[in-house]
């Protein structure tokens, strides 16, 4: 009984550890874990620059849709978003996720947006925070409404995706562009679930001896 309730602590010892270090996985989304790098001008829609407190707006889950409709302008809604309005050239922001994102079928990465018509960015990403290379572009959508766009790393990358960066393309009238979060694929099995097999393995041999 000693042994079984030392390997029952032991596993949740273990489990508290990986859940700590994989805090941004939530609802089989592997949610980015901080702001890398930003120009001057990022901030919400309502005009506040973004700053080292308000890099929440970014990570984890989506969090500008009080009320699930997709529209992120309806009162209630918090303006927990960060971009560019429509006179700011040059602007860019990475993204970073201390669990990389694989490269697996389909879809592998996926930001939450919303934009004016004109919009248009490029979406880079990089293993390693240096050498970016583009998986695709977003383009203008209707301003307020939030919509997804996912990209398809297609074999592009040696390892596992750690940054993300989205830049600005179209500058003027109508090309603003505010994100609400980056999410990426969870591998499956993960190393939580593995660990908890383990661990279960682990009791069910001892308390068949």
């Amino acid at each position: 009984m000693h042994k079984k309730a030392t390997i029952i602590a032991v596993g949740a010892l273990l489990l508290s550890a990986v859940l700590a270090a994989d805090a941004a996985i939530i609802g089989e989304r592997n949610w980015a874990d901080s702001v890398y790098a930003y120009t001057s001008n990022i901030q919400n829609y309502g005009g506040t620059l973004m700053s080292p407190s308000t890099e929440f707006w970014l990570t984890g889950p989506s969090s500008a849709d009080a009320n699930g409709n997709n529209y992120a302008w309806d009162p209630g809604d918090p303006d927990y978003v960060a971009g560019w309005r429509s006179s700011a050239p040059g602007e860019y922001i990475i993204m970073q996720w201390n669990m990389g994102i694989p490269d697996l079928a389909g879809d592998d990465l996926t930001i939450r947006l919303y934009s004016g018509p004109l919009a248009s960015a490029n979406v880079l990403a990089s293993v390693d925070g240096v050498d970016f290379t583009k998986i695709g572009t977003i383009g203008g959508g209707t301003s307020g409404y939030l919509r997804d766009a996912a990209f398809d790393f297609s074999g592009l990358f040696s390892g596992d995706v750690h940054f993300v960066k989205v830049e600005r393309v179209a500058d003027g009238t109508q090309s603003a562009m505010f994100f609400d979060s980056f999410a990426g694929v969870v591998p499956e099995p993960t190393a939580l679930a593995l660990l908890s097999l383990g661990v279960a393995a682990v009791i069910g041999r001892r308390n068949r001896r």
